[in-house]
């Protein structure tokens, strides 16, 4: 719970002396905002990340607790770092774009933890996807400014594909916001199959879902990271 707030505190301050409070609070609070749960088969062939990042000053990295401790990254915002070291020591893994030791990117990754259990994340719940053996779930990709525009979403989204496939994952889930074109366009260009659509409401911690035409569901009012399967119907 602490790490929630610490973490909340500096997205408040982060937004309020960057001009965005009201981008941050779009992102907490809205009403039938439209999702689309996706997933992609790895069996297929994945082309090479190294190769796509030829000709830029950036490495991927798989990110860890003692790196982050001994400070071996730095990040772009205290944030980012505070959610870093939260959601690793949840058991979600994290696989990042380096330059000049900064982490300019991220996306997490819920993974089964080890001893038989799929993998879990609040998100799952909220569209409506479980996760089976060898199955994964991707979410809250990060590009830092500085490299917006070059086309690194790409890039380290492979990266994570080709990692994955070399330790025997088949599929990956993941979803984007219907009103968020270029992560759209990029699902629709790497070929990520449509789930049915689910109707968003959040307020903060709360966050209710309905399938298209379908009654809504609760998810859980837990933080990122693993959290339990049970979900309530709203009648």
């Amino acid at each position: 719970m602490f790490e929630n707030v610490k973490v909340a505190y500096h997205l408040l301050r982060e937004a309020l002396s960057g001009g965005n409070l009201k981008a941050l609070f779009k992102q907490q609070v809205f009403w039938k905002r439209l999702a689309t749960p996706t997933e992609i088969d790895l069996t297929g062939v994945i082309p090479s990340p190294a190769k796509l990042l030829h000709g830029t000053d950036c490495q991927f990295a798989e990110l860890n607790m003692d790196d982050l401790r001994a400070g071996k990254w730095t990040f772009v915002s205290p944030s980012r770092r505070l959610k870093a070291l939260r959601n690793i020591k949840r058991g979600l893994r994290c696989f990042a774009l380096i330059k000049d030791s900064s982490v300019v990117g991220d996306m997490w990754c819920a993974v089964p933890n080890g001893k038989g259990s799929p993998a879990t994340h609040r998100d799952l719940d909220m569209l409506g996807i479980v996760c089976k053996e060898k199955e994964a779930y991707t979410v809250d990709m990060f590009i830092d400014p500085t490299v917006q525009g070059k086309n690194m979403a790409v890039p380290l989204l492979h990266f994570i594909h080709a990692t994955l496939k070399a330790e025997g994952f088949r599929k990956i889930y993941g979803y984007y916001w219907n009103d968020n074109l270029p992560t759209l366009w990029m699902h629709r260009m790497l070929k990520f199959r449509e789930l049915p659509k689910k109707r968003v409401y959040r307020f903060f911690s709360y966050i209710r879902t309905e399938e298209v035409g379908q009654a809504s569901v609760s998810a859980p009012k837990t933080g990122e990271g693993h959290s339990s399967r049970k979900s309530r119907t709203k009648k």
